[in-house]
């Protein structure tokens, strides 16, 4: 429920590259396919939302 609502704070364009990534399991070059972005981005936004997340659960008090 924490982590949702983690997610929940980010930016449409990272909640979309980790749930493909990380919660779909897929490569950053299947998401890239599947969200029809270049493979570099993903690789971007993946590192920049992962910062993000990190930053926001730091925040609600759960040590990482």
């Amino acid at each position: 429920m924490l982590v949702a609502e983690a997610l929940s704070s980010l930016s449409r364009a990272h909640r979309e590259v980790l749930t493909e990534t990380v919660m779909r399991d897929r490569s950053v070059n299947e998401a890239a396919d599947i969200l029809g972005i270049p493979l570099e981005t993903v690789k971007t936004r993946v590192y920049y939302a992962l910062r993000a997340l990190r930053i926001v659960l730091e925040e609600r008090g759960v040590a990482t």
